[in-house]
């Protein structure tokens, strides 16, 4: 069939402008929908906070109060040990209770430049606005907090019958001018342990002492310098509490009591190596070893390796006429702020680790003695060792407050050192020690 030329190139024509119309549909498309660029970050207004429908008033925020308590490890919630777990218990159980407060742990070393001390008295010179609310310090350096104006009073703020239920070694060692500073958390106390399997009663004085064939350990080289606890247990056996004015060392009580440091070393109980001993935990490590019948330990040390003593049993230390009252070390909490508020809150936790249970609980898994009675009795009360400890915390004594400490203890422990090593005479060590701190 024959196709005329110009119907070819009609179609060709018609072919043409459809091509062009796409090409400018699809110019259109791509304006109409462009790719996306890159978001810039705006400063979005934080949204608006609702207002009181009947007021029309923004209602307040609700704010949160830290509560700062200065420490250190061995009292602290974040460690992986069962005391670290009880005070994070405590620490959870108080802010549940007090959803408006948070409890703030921080550690610094215990002793020293950079201790806990240190930092407290430097802190108040410079940035006062940085102290604690509360503090747990070693109980022997709580008059120093109180002397520089850092600890306040707790009289009006912790329950009467807590303070009550203290033992009394533990009232006095934080009572200051008749005013109580800190609550003692933990004690530290020395005793005597004794070989079961080679003495059937142990020595309850001097002459009993002197009656034994020993070894008898204790430890007479001193610690920095400075004579031990368990000397003082003797000489305040001899001399007493001394009254308003009157001096501690006493010449005639401070012969006798190194008197019979030379009668036990001269009869061979006391063996030369007791001046080689600086603490508790040697004499005990010794006694573990089978060196010794008699030796002294803390309470401490006791109970972290009373499974390891075999045919043993614990004692108060002999002194001149009968059991000599020990020693109560340890740490005590003390209030910081001077803020009303604030003071309300910490007292109302400290009196929460305070609680016959916390103590109770805390005490056991750390290996310490408790310092409320009511704490004690949770005890198991089957165990002789709880019960020895009864009587022990019960006789206890604090420390001496001495102005003049670090002078008297040094003296002490050149008396001692001479004599066992026989440098002087009794009497001579003792006038020679008294003259050096008059």
């Amino acid at each position: 069939m024959y196709v005329p030329k110009w119907s070819w190139l009609s179609l060709v024509v018609v072919l043409l402008l459809f091509s062009i119309a796409a090409l400018l549909a699809g110019c259109d498309l791509a304006q109409v929908q462009p790719t996306s660029a890159p978001a810039v970050p705006t400063d979005t207004p934080p949204p608006a906070r609702p207002t009181s429908a009947a007021t029309g008033e923004t209602p307040p925020v609700p704010s949160v109060i830290t509560l700062t308590m200065w420490t250190t490890e061995a009292f602290s919630p974040t460690q992986t040990v069962t005391q670290g777990r009880v005070l994070a218990q405590q620490v959870a159980a108080f802010e549940a209770s007090r959803p408006d407060v948070r409890i703030q742990f921080v550690l610094k070393k215990p002793y020293g430049k950079g201790g806990i001390l240190d930092y407290l008295l430097t802190t108040s010179a410079v940035v006062p606005e940085l102290l604690p609310d509360l503090v747990i310090m070693d109980v022997d350096e709580l008059d120093a907090a109180v002397e520089g104006g850092l600890a306040q009073p707790l009289d009006d703020l912790i329950p009467p019958d807590l303070v009550g239920d203290l033992y009394a070694f533990a009232r006095q060692a934080g009572s200051f001018d008749g005013r109580l500073y800190g609550l003692q958390y933990w004690a530290d106390l020395d005793h005597l342990v004794y070989n079961t399997g080679r003495m059937t009663v142990h020595p309850s004085s001097w002459p009993g002492v002197l009656s034994n064939p020993g070894p008898y350990l204790f430890p007479a080289g001193g610690q920095a310098g400075l004579v031990n606890d368990d000397f003082l247990i003797q000489y305040l056996a001899v001399r007493g509490q001394p009254g308003e004015g009157e001096p501690f060392l006493d010449e005639g009580s401070l012969a006798a009591v190194l008197q019979f440091y030379q009668d036990g070393t001269s009869q061979g109980i006391f063996p030369p190596e007791i001046l080689e001993l600086q603490s508790t935990d040697d004499s005990w490590r010794d006694y573990l070893d089978g060196n010794a019948a008699l030796s002294h330990v803390s309470t401490h040390g006791y109970l972290m390796e009373r499974d390891l003593a075999l045919n043993s049993a614990a004692a108060p230390i002999p002194a001149i006429n009968g059991p000599g009252a020990s020693i109560g070390r340890g740490w005590a909490i003390a209030l910081v702020t001077s803020d009303p508020a604030r003071q309300s809150l910490a007292a109302e936790f400290l009196s929460q680790l305070m609680s016959p249970e916390t103590s109770a609980a805390w005490n056991q898994a750390a290996n310490y003695a408790p310092t409320r009675q009511a704490a004690l009795a949770l005890w198991d009360q089957t165990d002789g060792y709880t019960r020895f400890l009864q009587q022990l915390l019960t006789a206890a004594q604090p420390r001496p407050a001495l102005t003049n400490y670090t002078q008297v203890a040094a003296a002490l422990q050149e008396a001692v050192e001479d004599v066992l090593s026989g440098a002087a005479a009794p009497e001579e060590a003792a006038a020679e020690a008294v003259e050096k701190v008059q």
